[in-house]
């Protein structure tokens, strides 16, 4: 027979599993607005990768790593260079390619090469994970331990 704590304690921690899964759903909203809002107001352009450059993340083990150096014109003409924030192992674009750009008419130097991996990927982990400890919760909560009648 289970006793009346271990009964608490089934619904105490599908409680605390619920409300970590919300906890990370505000979390991740909040920041990922700034993206979203990206998204919503940038221009599409196409640039061309004009060079990878060679980039040794600090505190891991030393591995090479590249950044593309892309270059787009904006709608009025000018011409803007940017390094990618993402950072590739090998570069999913050779030297010479053309490539999809995001950018904001009022920041053009802030741009992005719009690759819809890097834009989903944090996405859809956001979403497993809270999906995950939410159905958790509700598991344990709903289907845990049951007092012997």
């Amino acid at each position: 027979m289970l006793s009346a704590v271990a009964l608490g304690t089934r619904s105490l921690v599908g409680s605390f599993l619920l409300l970590l899964a919300l906890a990370l759903f505000g979390a991740g909203w909040s920041l990922t607005g700034e993206d979203r809002a990206f998204l919503f107001d940038a221009a599409l352009a196409t640039g061309t990768v004009v060079a990878h450059e060679s980039y040794a993340p600090e505190g891991r083990k030393p591995r090479q790593r590249y950044r593309l150096v892309v270059s787009f014109a904006t709608g009025d003409g000018a011409r803007i260079r940017f390094r990618s924030v993402a950072s590739y192992g090998r570069p999913p674009y050779a030297v010479g390619s053309p490539v999809p750009v995001r950018y904001r008419p009022e920041q053009p130097t802030r741009a992005r090469v719009d690759r819809r991996m890097e834009s989903v990927v944090p996405l859809l982990l956001w979403s497993a994970a809270v999906l995950l400890i939410g159905t958790l919760g509700i598991a344990i909560a709903w289907f845990g331990p049951r007092p012997a009648r």
